[in-house]
Parts: structure tokens; C-alpha cells; sequence
């Protein structure tokens, strides 16, 4: 059986960054003008993949808020697959009495609590990556035995490229990527694009919607920041999700106290949570989610 890995580095060599950036941004624009191939007409749960290979970006902040934002109107699973547990532990209240390792080991169901459930994270989640292949199918058969069981589905993914986050991407309808501004670079805006492509090639599956990079924990304040905003939009602008996640102390403040930022007190708060908000409004949007 052929390795993933190998297989994904095989596929990596000899293709410079701005390449694979320039054929993902061809498609992006395609599918905006043509309309999506993948339009998420089946299965009913959407998947949304949040996914970066660094951390310190936001991701599991924004995957909090987007269960919060999510479950308002909509049956919302979140699954957290980082051994860190971050999210886990900022949703205590939701978490389910399954692990998401579970969903590995054997095709399994989340049951439902409310209208937004957590299938947790452990230690466990390391053991993932000694086993075979297999576990990343049985992952992806494991979300769509639960198609019918919740609306929309967000992912929180180890900032690795491992079985968990090839499992991730195999179940797919969509992937977002907050980046940092601080160590942004197209190497690795191009590694993670050949990532979700190679998935889906390896699989023989449709690739799923890449939503967009969108800028996270941004500093305002930082001219350098600033800048790389600038390079950004002027190197992979098509690619660039509309909206941004600003770096806020209410972002913290929320999360340690298991709530979303809209539902804290003040000014700064309020403005994090409408800003947010919008970009959760446009992440349902493009999931084809009912507002």
C-alpha cells in the first residue's frame, strides 16, 4: 500500500510555491465566475476544515466562534482533533461523551447536546499516527454516517500535516486558513494548498471549496503587519477570504470564560464580536447555509 506522506512529498517536488498558488488561484476564480463544482448539494452536513500548519493563528478561536455563531440557527457539530484540546476546553459545557479519536478507530456518531456539540480532544489523538491509513476512510465514513444527524460540521486540525488532518480533509466540503501576518510566507500558503489538493487527488476525490486565507490575530497597529497585508493581497489576493480576525485581548477574556466575544462586556468586545461575526455570516454564506 502506498504511503500518503511519500506520496505527498513525490507529488511536491519540482513544483515552486508560486505555481501551485497561481493553479489554485485560477480555480478559485473559475468557480466564482462558473460556479463551485463542489456546491454542497449532498451530503445535507456541511464540513468545514480549519486548517494551518502553524499555531498561534487563531484557528481554534475562530472554530469556538463559529460553533457559537453556527448553532444559533443551525444542528452544529465541532470536532477537536489537536492533542492540545484547546477547544475542548474553551466548550466544556458542549462536550459530548465521545473522543474524537473514536471516530478513527471505528465508523462512530456524535450524539447531539442542544444545538451544538463537541467531540473531544485527548492525548489519544497522538496514537493516530502510528496506525494505518485505513483510519483516515474510516474517519471520513465515520462524519458521513452523521450527514443527516446536524447541519454543518467544523474541524479543528492539529497545526501538522498528519492522519488527523488528511482525515479532515478527506470529509471536506470546505477549507478555511487563518494566517498570521507575523511569519506569513507563500512557502507555506503553497504547502498547504498542495495539501488539500493531494488529498483529494490520492482519494480520487472532487477537491473541496478552499474558502480562502483569511488574515487572524492581525495587529493594526503593527506597520510590518501592515505590510505583509499589502504583499499578501498583492501576491495571492484572489485567494484572500473577505474579512479579517484583529488581534484583541477580548478574544482571551472569552475564551477562558467559555463564551463567545459578543456576549462579553464593553466596547473593544463588541467590536470583536460584530467584526467576527460578519466573517462567520460569509463563511455560512459559501457553506450554503440558511442565514
Amino acid at each position: 500500500m502506498v504511503d500518503f506522506q511519500q506520496w505527498m512529498r513525490h507529488r511536491g517536488r519540482g513544483k515552486c510555491a508560486m505555481d501551485i498558488v497561481r493553479r489554485v488561484r485560477r480555480c478559485v476564480l473559475s468557480r466564482q465566475i462558473h460556479g463551485s463544482s463542489n456546491p454542497f448539494d449532498s451530503p445535507p452536513m456541511k464540513t468545514l476544515v480549519v486548517m494551518n500548519e502553524k499555531g498561534g493563528v487563531g484557528k481554534t478561536t475562530l472554530v469556538a466562534h463559529a460553533g457559537w455563531f453556527f448553532a444559533e440557527r443551525h444542528r452544529t457539530l465541532l470536532i477537536d482533533l489537536d492533542q492540545q484540546a484547546n477547544l475542548t476546553a474553551t466548550l466544556g459545557a458542549q462536550v459530548g461523551a465521545i473522543d474524537s479519536v473514536e471516530l478513527f478507530a471505528q465508523v462512530s456518531r456524535v450524539p447531539r447536546i442542544g444545538a451544538l456539540s463537541v467531540a473531544r480532544s485527548t492525548r489519544d489523538l497522538l496514537g493516530v499516527e502510528g496506525v494505518e491509513r485505513s483510519c483516515i476512510e474510516t474517519f471520513r465514513d465515520s462524519l458521513a454516517g452523521m450527514a443527516d444527524d446536524y447541519d454543518v460540521c467544523v474541524i479543528d486540525t492539529p497545526p501538522s500535516l498528519t492522519n488527523r488532518t488528511f482525515g479532515a480533509l478527506l470529509a471536506a466540503d470546505a477549507v478555511l486558513a487563518p494566517i498570521g501576518l507575523h511569519d506569513y510566507s507563500i512557502q507555506g500558503v503553497a504547502e498547504l494548498l498542495r495539501a488539500i489538493r493531494g488529498v483529494a487527488n490520492f482519494y480520487g476525490r472532487s477537491e473541496p471549496e478552499f474558502l480562502g486565507l483569511l488574515p487572524s490575530v492581525f495587529d493594526r497597529k503593527s506597520r510590518r503587519e501592515r505590510e505583509m497585508f499589502e504583499q499578501l493581497a498583492g501576491q495571492v489576493g484572489q485567494l484572500l477570504f473577505p474579512g479579517l480576525v484583529a488581534k484583541r485581548d477580548s478574544y482571551a477574556r472569552a475564551g477562558s470564560e467559555g463564551l463567545p466575544v459578543w456576549q462579553m462586556k464593553g466596547a473593544a468586545a463588541r467590536e470583536a464580536g460584530q467584526e467576527v461575526r460578519a466573517v462567520l455570516a460569509r463563511v455560512g454564506e459559501r457553506l450554503g447555509l440558511a442565514p
